[in-house]
This record gives structure tokens, sequence and C-alpha cells, in this order.
């Protein structure tokens, strides 16, 4: 009990330090439920069917990204996965985990798949978009170093100060980068400009009632193919020997998403013919 009120307290703390963070991520979470609700409200969800299916995605996403964290960095103490604390999540875990609960909906309430699928994806690449930003203004998922003129400097005290100057200094056998730079890639908004336009893509698509599934087959491909990219501008985190499965779930679900859609405007084509 005293370990978690002191937990607790270092949550709090976290809000009183980086309010900004706080509310960003907040945002992200707000437009991603948006998105959920349009949806449930155009498929006749009840209102207690939609309250119901908001709460449970909001904590399937919350659990997935923290787990994702849990299995992939550092920290590999169950635990945590509890702990009250505003930092230790994976965005990519919260995002896959949430397009499961979407695709579980889909079964459960005998959706069509790829018009509920479609129809959420605004949300997903929306709340990746705004949650960079976060990251981007909290110094954390910061870049390698970089010699490119949009290379961004790190303060004294910052994430990457310690991970490139002090932590560096320690371990000058094992910490080599391409290049010794005091600027370094933003890896965060890379990310969010990629999701942002993924997610404008994604409206006008939409708005063209293009055939059912292609708009998140496309989106899930091309974001996932630009994380693959921008994991080799990341700065991995010491000791985490599984960070570097990532690249793989990337690529399977780059590939698999791509191929699906490919295969299905080669039916349509044929069919069209």
């Amino acid at each position: 009990m005293v370990d978690f009120l002191y937990t607790a307290g270092k949550g709090l703390n976290e809000l009183i330090d980086k309010p900004e963070y706080v509310m960003i991520n907040i945002l992200a979470l707000i437009f991603l439920l948006f998105f959920a609700y349009r949806a449930a409200k155009r498929f006749n969800f009840t209102s207690y069917g939609r309250i119901f299916y908001l709460l449970f995605l909001t904590i399937i996403f919350i659990a997935g990204a923290r787990l994702f964290y849990i299995l992939f960095y550092p920290e590999h103490e169950w635990f945590r996965m509890f702990e009250p604390v505003l930092y230790g999540f994976s965005l990519f875990g919260g995002l896959l985990f949430a397009t499961v609960i979407l695709v579980a909906t889909a079964g459960i309430k005998n959706l069509p798949p790829g018009e509920w699928l479609d129809i959420n994806t605004p949300g997903l690449m929306g709340y990746a978009a705004i949650s960079k930003i976060g990251c981007h203004i909290n110094g954390c998922c910061f870049g390698t170093p970089t010699l490119m003129p949009w290379g961004i400097p790190y303060t004294e005290g910052s994430r990457a100060y310690q991970y490139y100057i002090v932590d560096a200094l320690k371990n000058l056998d094992f910490q080599k980068w391409q290049v010794y730079s005091d600027l370094i890639h933003p890896v965060q908004l890379y990310e969010s400009i990629l999701a942002f336009l993924l997610l404008i893509i994604a409206m006008v698509l939409l708005k063209r009632k293009v055939m059912p599934g292609s708009v998140f087959l496309m989106a899930a491909g091309f974001y996932s193919l630009g994380r693959l990219g921008l994991f080799y501008l990341r700065a991995a985190p010491d000791g985490a020997p599984l960070y570097h499965f990532f690249p793989w779930l990337y690529l399977a679900i780059s590939v698999i998403s791509l191929g699906i859609l490919l295969i299905k405007l080669m039916k349509a084509n044929e069919l069209s013919i």
C-alpha cells in the first residue's frame, strides 16, 4: 500500500511538472474516442453500448500501451503494469490492442469489418499524430545524432543529454553511432507528420466512399512501414533486448496490410473489366 501511494505521488508530480505533456495525450485520447463514438453511433449502438464500448476501448488501449512497454523496453517487472504513473507506455502497443478490440467488436456485433475499421482509422492516426507532439515536448522517444540542418539540439538535463552525454561517457566501449553531433533527429515529429498525412488521406478516401477496408489497410501498412524506417533513426533504450523485435513486427504488419490491400484492389479491378 505504501509503495502504491508513493508511486501515485510520482504520477501526481509528473502531472504537475509536465502538464502540457499530459494535456496533449488527453487531447489525443479525446480525438480517438470522438471517432469511436461516431462509429458506434453510425452503427446504432445503444447509449449504454456506446459508453461501455468507449470505456472498454480506453482501458484496452492503455493496457496495450503499458504491456508493450514492459515487454519491449528495459523494465520487465510485471507489477508495473498497474502503476498509476503517466509514463512507461508504447504507442504502437496501444494502437495494436485498439485494433484488436475493433476487430472483436465487429465480430460480436456482426458489423461489416472493412467499413467499421475504416471509419475508426482517422481516430487511430489522429491519436498517433497528436501524442507524438507530446513526446517531442516531453523529450522522450528521441532520435539519433544527425548532421542534417533540421536536427534539433538537446538541453542539459534532458533525457537525450543523459543518454548521449552522461551515460555515453560511462560506456564509451559500446556506445557507438554513425555520426557524432549535438543535434538529433526529431523522430517524434517525423512520426507525427506521417500520421497526420495518413489522417488526411483517410478522411479524403472516406468521403470518396472507396472499397471497404482499404482505408484501414492503407493506413496500417504505411504507418507500420514508416515506423520501420524511423526505428533506425531512434535511440535504442539500454538494456532492452526485445526492443529489436519491433522491426520484424512493423515489417509483418506492413506486408500483411499492404498485401491484402493489393489483392483486394486486383480483384476489384478484375470485376470492373
